[in-house]
Formats: C-alpha cells, structure tokens, sequence
C-alpha cells in the first residue's frame, strides 16, 4: 500500500470531512500496526504524507419542537404502532438533553450511579467527575426508567437496556436515534447535537460557568465550542 493507494481510497469521502479524517486516522493506526509487526519498513507509513481535511465548526441546534418530533419518532414506527424501544430511547434522550452527557457516558451509566443527591457521570473522555442534582423533569426521567427496570426480563447494572435486559451498546442506541431521527422529518443533526442544545441552554439560562460545569470541561473555550448561537448578538451602532 503506498500513498497514491490511500489518497485513491480517501477521495470518496472529500465531501465529508470528518469521515474523511476518521478513515485516515484508521488506516493510519493500520499501517503503524504494520510497521510494528514488521510487514513494513519502519517509516514506511503511507498515510502520513496524507493531510487531514479542515473541519467546519458545527452550528447546528435542535430546536424544543424537533426534539419532541424525534421523540415521538422513536415511540411510533411507519405501521402507527409503538415500538418495543421507544420508550427507552425516549429515556435515553430526554437524560441526554436534561444532563448534557456524551452518549458513551450515557449508555455506560450504572443506577449505583444514581444518588440521593442525582446523577453522578463518569466521564471517560476527560476522566472527570459530573454530579447532575436532580430537577422535577430529571427525577420524572429516572422514575420511568425504574418503571421499564421492572418490566425487563434481565437486570444488568446499566441503566439503559434493551427489552432482554442487556445493555444498550453504541451501535443499537446510534441505529434508534437513526431511524426515530428519519421518521420524524429532521435533518442535519446528530444523536451528539443534544449535548450542544443542553449547553447552549443551560449557557442561555445560567451563564457559561454552570455549562462548563455540566459539561465536564476545563475551561469555558472548550465550553463555547458546543455553545450555538440561536439568535444574532445584539449590539447598538457606533454612534
């Protein structure tokens, strides 16, 4: 494999930036793989003379009335009737947006995470801490998911499970949203999108330091990354 090949293989994806640079960063890691088990002269990687494509800030935000169209997307199949997961995955998006945590962070939640004082993220990109208290909407979340605990024919220590009690894995939650997402009509927008609506909120109601808070960041740059401006910023002419 030489670099040609890569840069071949790569221009499919030159509309799509970030799948672009996901593709490059896996073969990348392939070829060093390569290298270490000795197919490969050391130094030899071909991707390396391949650049990444510069990414566009995201800006989109998902307003309160395509949230519900989603979610009623998800409850509802294309035959009218309710879905076996719909309830859940209706759970699992209300604790995105109401707690503003990565979808891994969601799904990896166990309920001895689940406390008197509210929800406690670990979160495994950064390795903090998130201690979301509870509001009346959180605890309505948290008592439908005990209700559906219930009702489950497995008791696995995650909070979010399928209808045979296991945990939800990435790929089954992402294939949900997917479909609920198409169904409703909504466009433009990732399951990721909702920890950019709970922050620019939580920003427009609270103020950058308690989103820095929720998000689990270092600083409020990282912060304002995910914060979408929904509206224009108001300013008066010069003179």
């Amino acid at each position: 494999v030489k670099t040609p090949d890569v840069i071949e293989f790569l221009s499919t994806y030159r509309d799509r930036p970030r799948t672009h640079n996901a593709y490059r960063a896996h073969l990348r890691e392939l070829m060093r793989f390569a290298e270490e088990k000795g197919y490969r002269e050391p130094g030899s990687n071909p991707v390396t003379a391949v650049r990444t494509m510069s990414t566009p800030a995201r800006d989109r935000y998902i307003t309160d009335s395509e949230l519900r169209r989603i979610k009623v997307a998800a409850m509802y199949g294309d035959d009218g009737r309710k879905t076996r997961s719909g309830a859940m995955i209706c759970a699992l998006l209300d604790m995105a947006y109401l707690t503003g945590q990565r979808i891994g962070d969601l799904l990896s939640l166990e309920w001895s995470q689940v406390t008197d004082r509210g929800i406690e993220f670990k979160t495994a990109k950064t390795s903090s801490r998130v201690l979301v208290e509870w509001t009346p909407r959180l605890q309505d979340v948290a008592r439908r998911l005990r209700e559906l605990r219930k009702q489950r024919r497995g008791f696995a220590p995650q909070v979010f499970t399928t209808q045979d009690g296991d945990a939800y894995t990435y790929w089954g939650a992402s294939t949900a949203w997917r479909r609920a997402r198409d169904r409703s009509g909504v466009k433009g927008c990732t399951f990721h999108d909702l920890r950019a609506k709970a922050l620019t909120d939580k920003e427009a109601r609270e103020g950058m330091g308690p989103a820095r808070a929720m998000g689990g960041h270092t600083t409020e740059t990282q912060t304002a990354d995910y914060v979408r401006r929904k509206t224009a910023t108001k300013t008066r002419a010069t003179r």
